[in-house]
């Protein structure tokens, strides 16, 4: 079977798209290939297809018209699309050929979101919103099916196309990709990290907050952390740099632009307690934060801003806490009991580790897409 991904919006090696669906799919005897409008690029990798165009300075008409032509080189049975432009594409590409065409949409983002809503004037922000709004669920209704990466995401999917056949695939790691390391954690030292975008929406401020309560906290506690990032605006630049008072002794900083999918796994892995420490609105209340899964595979203990979507899909209070993300006092306690606790730390190591294992992995969910496909 012939089976191409779509994507205008993320890129070729993106951890879902390449490292678990399509490595997947290949091993399983599929001839695949990943088509993303984000950079030029053609390559076999793992044995997938990557054909790629770099479509930043195309208008939406002729990055469906590229998108269609590597359709045609490749002549795919089954299109996965990530996005409702793709799926324009892959509806095109379905009417001019005589051959079934399954188009899928792999739906893991809100369509709208804030980032699609935020270089608009707040006066035509609605309008604009409602716009795209239906614009997606037009671009979905040429879908034969969906994939849905979580919950809540899929509820208004389910709602307005209840025929459609769906399946769920979260957003699980492969074990391959994290083998378990023996945790170890000192009383004086502290190893903690951030990654994604810089802003304070993403929670940067809260994280920078919590480790200046901390250091206040714990007088003899030193700080190495990893800032793995980057800015998308230059507001977002001025708010967070002026933050951080880097000339504190006890505090050592290390900053990483981008980094691929294996060198990020590479980078984190030593990181003692993961923290995430996003808003609590509208959006974020209902996005299941894919590092989650990752951090449970480290076997490392999480605190996460407390969301309607985590209490939803998973059992954090076995190696983790949910918490209010602009409440710092208690968030430095919990790290400061950690420390001075090896034994509730090591006990949630292990609990975190254990779930990813036996529950939150990607080999426990390939089944379900590879039968999924085969329907």
């Amino acid at each position: 079977m012939n089976i191409t991904f779509l994507t205008s919006g993320h890129e070729p090696f993106d951890d879902r798209i390449f490292y678990h669906m399509a490595k997947s799919l290949s091993a399983n005897n599929n001839n695949v290939s990943i088509t993303s409008s984000r950079q030029e690029l053609n390559d076999i990798v793992d044995g997938v297809n990557i054909t790629c165009f770099d479509g930043n300075n195309l208008t939406k008409k002729d990055k469906i018209r590229k998108f269609t032509e590597h359709l045609a080189d490749f002549k795919p049975s089954v299109i996965i699309c990530s996005e409702p432009l793709p799926l324009l594409a892959a509806n095109q590409y379905s009417k001019k050929t005589r051959d079934k065409i399954r188009i899928i949409y792999d739906i893991t983002e809100w369509y709208p979101s804030k980032k699609n809503l935020t270089p608009y004037n707040l006066l035509i922000r609605w309008f604009v919103f409602i716009k795209l709004m239906f614009f997606n669920f037009w671009a979905a209704g040429s879908a034969d099916s969906f994939i849905f990466g979580e919950w809540y995401k899929s509820k208004p999917y389910r709602f307005i196309f209840p025929r459609k056949p769906f399946v769920f695939i979260p957003y699980y790691p492969n074990l391959e990709y994290i083998p378990f390391n023996e945790p170890s954690l000192q009383k004086n030292r502290l190893r903690l990290s951030y990654s994604g975008k810089i802003s304070l929406e993403k929670g940067y401020g809260n994280f920078i907050s919590v480790i200046n309560t901390l250091i206040e906290l714990k007088r003899d506690l030193s700080i190495e952390i990893k800032i793995i990032g980057w800015y998308e605006s230059e507001q977002d630049r001025s708010e967070c740099e002026q933050l951080f008072n880097p000339a504190n002794p006890r505090i050592s900083i290390i900053r990483f632009e981008r980094l691929s999918f294996r060198n990020f796994l590479e980078t984190i892995k030593d990181t003692d307690i993961f923290l995430d420490l996003r808003e609590d609105d509208i959006e974020n209340q209902h996005c299941l934060p894919i590092k989650l899964f990752y951090y449970a595979a480290f076997g490392k203990p999480v605190i996460f801003s407390d969301l309607k979507a985590i209490r939803k899909e998973v059992e954090t209070e076995q190696f983790g806490f949910l918490v209010k993300p602009d409440d710092f006092k208690k968030i430095a306690r919990i790290i400061s009991d950690y420390l001075d606790n090896e034994k509730s730390y090591l006990r949630n190591c292990r609990n975190a580790r254990q779930l990813a294992e036996t529950k939150y992995n990607w080999q426990k969910t390939e089944p379900e897409l590879i039968k999924f496909l085969s329907l």
